[in-house]
């Protein structure tokens, strides 16, 4: 129930991080409204692999319930162009839903507790934004960005594991269970100025171009969704720029972390727990605005330092010719340390 004299809270962006912390804030009585340039239900660029986020966790933001039937993924197999480099069990069982799903229910349960959601808007950032406003409306915009992400769902390819990874020169590309028999395909490029090609065209042809022209056969093959196609640019990884207007941050507008960990969807859930307490201090006349702005960046700061440290030195091997061979011959040797990788950026 919502009290007379609660500090009101808008949230720009209504991803993950912006619609967990939303439903996360009415389930404690904050008045909260959303702004999102998109409407809904819509597809995302995104691995749509759940990995290292605790029950806790979500469960502190209200919304664990709306995972209990997403798709349980226990093993990964990793490919180069000419096979097979790598099969592992996850040493903690991950959850595949996508994005077009999960937003949905996200957005049900946020207007089913009371809260404003206005859709198709788009939120002009023109100075410091006014207090009691955040942004989780996921990356800076960097136009000389090199990278190129492409997603599509496929209707009927026989997965090997519950996420296949394949690299090729220059890009990846996972491959993962998500719900009603589908598989989620999303691949990170670099840019190639050679290739103009829209819709499904794209993510076939830059999978060709990265070397992996049998796996774009078997895509073609496999059926993708054009309604699933979509694309993303202008964009780094790490931490992102602090703009002027966006003093509090969380979600992608806070960090990026590289995709090829499975870990993205998880920080986004997770950085809306850790902002969670002192929101709803803030609401409730506890703290200031500048305090909330202050902790909140020390809180993800020192959360997600390590992990995005570690993708940050691995990522290179991923995309690089030299880097991917060098990880193929630790892999096929088993000396690569996937487990301790894998904990080491959750």
């Amino acid at each position: 129930m919502e009290e007379m004299n609660d500090r009101p809270l808008t949230i720009i962006g209504g991803g993950i991080a912006g619609l967990s912390l939303g439903v996360g804030l009415r389930n404690a009585g904050v008045p909260v409204t959303i702004i999102e340039a998109a409407t809904y239900p819509r597809h995302r660029v995104c691995g749509e692999f759940i990995s290292g986020v605790s029950r806790d966790t979500l469960e502190s933001l209200g919304v664990a319930d709306l995972l209990d039937d997403a798709e349980v993924c226990r093993e990964t197999a990793w490919h180069d162009a000419s096979g097979p480099i790598l099969r592992k069990t996850l040493p903690s069982p991950a959850l595949g839903i996508s994005r077009f799903r999960l937003d949905r229910r996200m957005v049900d349960r946020f207007r089913e507790l009371g809260g404003e959601l206005r859709e198709g808007e788009r939120y002009r950032e023109n100075g410091p934004a006014p207090e009691g406003h955040l942004f989780a409306t996921g990356r800076s915009r960097d136009a000389e960005s090199p990278w190129l992400g492409l997603k599509g769902h496929l209707t009927d390819y026989p997965l090997g594991a519950d996420l296949e990874m394949h690299l090729g020169d220059g890009g990846y590309i996972g491959l993962s269970r998500i719900e009603d028999g589908r598989v989620n395909a999303c691949g990170l490029f670099r840019r190639r100025g050679d290739l103009h090609v829209q819709g499904s065209e794209a993510l076939l042809a830059y999978l060709s171009a990265c070397g992996l022209g049998k796996l774009s056969e078997r895509l073609g093959r496999a059926g993708l969704d054009p309604e699933s196609l979509t694309g993303v640019s202008a964009f780094q990884f790490g931490r992102q720029v602090k703009s002027e207007g966006g003093n509090v941050r969380l979600g992608d507008r806070f960090s990026i972390i590289g995709p090829f960990t499975g870990h993205g969807m998880s920080m986004a859930f997770q950085s809306a727990a850790i902002v969670l307490p002192l929101l709803r201090d803030y609401a409730k006349g506890g703290i200031g605005w500048d305090e909330v702005a202050r902790q909140s960046d020390s809180l993800l700061s020192r959360s997600f330092r390590r992990r995005l440290g570690v993708s940050r030195l691995v990522h290179p091997f991923l995309t690089s010719d030299r880097g991917r061979r060098v990880m193929t011959i630790l892999a096929r040797r088993n000396w690569l340390p996937f487990s301790l990788l894998y904990r080491a950026t959750r």
